[in-house]
């Protein structure tokens, strides 16, 4: 028998919790109080799966509040609060606890957020949960996209993945290309201001963590429209990594994972006003493509258009 992936155990305890019929996913989840709204974020970290070889542990808890973060930013929310629950190895030192609790407590800094609580036990490996808690009346959805919108990316892709084939591949190419995909997979920064300040602009947005094919694909299926995409959105240094180690310059830019970038549409109307919120934080965004009718996400150039399949990260898909 197949065994589950991460998709297939998530819609298994869904079925178990009632939720079958009418769950809809999203970044982020809404628990709706009579007051008002708490909005809440979960994500986990594990050792093996999530920290290439070369990654520092300050930077390890630094991350694992990134993920958090850049759920909350593409939805346009602003996190408050986290707790953290930490499965620790046998053998650490108090030198390495010291460096871990620096890095969370830089991430607290940079992005806002208030550590209250969590809990510490002993593993196999360094695990990290993070849940992160704001407040708001409403998200963006991953389902709204409309006819003609324009589609946008908060910045470039192809760094991570160029870097994590440098990491595990032990791929060798110009010295400053490589510290700025190695700084992109270290040190990823989501685009936490602009979508405090953006989203509101948005006819649905999500975080493209998982692979940009995969988030274009998800806000495709759930939008029930079809995405034009015309141009990728990467750099010249990222072409020249792709041509000259000839690799798939497509994959390395949807196929990757690990950017935390937002992924959104935009009604035409609205374009003007988030080019002038991405100038004035310096976001290099890229309009990457539109709406339309139908169904899938096809890549377009001037000789033909292809539908660009899902790929990216999933959790236990061998």
């Amino acid at each position: 028998m197949k065994k589950p992936d991460e998709i297939e155990i998530i819609r298994i305890f869904q079925s178990r919790f009632g939720q079958k019929s009418n769950f809809v996913p999203e970044d982020l989840e809404i628990l709706t109080m009579p007051s008002r709204n708490f909005i809440v974020k979960s994500d986990m970290l594990v050792q093996s799966t999530d920290v290439p070889l070369g990654m520092k542990l300050h930077q390890v808890a630094r991350k694992s509040m990134v993920s958090c973060v850049s759920d909350f930013a593409c939805k346009g929310i602003k996190p408050r609060y986290a707790t953290i629950s930490l499965a620790i190895p046998h053998g650490f030192t108090r030198k390495m606890i010291s460096e871990l609790a620096n890095g969370f407590s830089t991430a607290s800094k940079e992005f806002g957020v208030k550590i209250v609580g969590g809990d510490v036990n002993k593993g196999k490996e360094i695990v990290i949960e993070v849940s992160m808690f704001g407040i708001g009346d409403r998200i963006i959805p991953r389902g709204g996209a409309r006819n003609g919108d324009r589609i946008i990316v908060s910045g470039p892709f192809g760094y991570s993945s160029s870097g994590l084939k440098m990491i595990l591949q032990n791929i060798r190419t110009h010295t400053k290309f490589v510290k700025k995909c190695k700084k992109s997979v270290f040190l990823p920064t989501p685009r936490l201001e602009f979508g405090l300040r953006s989203a509101r602009y948005f006819s649905s947005s999500m975080d493209s963590s998982d692979g940009l094919s995969i988030t274009l694909n998800d806000m495709s299926k759930l939008s029930k429209k079809r995405f034009v995409i015309t141009k990728i959105p990467t750099g010249a240094d990222v072409e020249t990594f792709a041509k000259n180690k000839k690799v798939s310059l497509t994959d390395l830019v949807f196929c990757g994972g690990e950017e935390y970038e937002i992924v959104a549409t935009i009604p035409t109307k609205n374009m003007n006003a988030v080019r002038r919120f991405a100038k004035r934080l310096h976001v290099p965004i890229f309009e990457i493509g539109h709406v339309t009718n139908g169904k899938n996400v096809v890549l377009r150039d001037k000789t033909q258009e292809r539908i660009l399949k899902r790929c990216g990260w999933v959790h236990l898909r061998s």
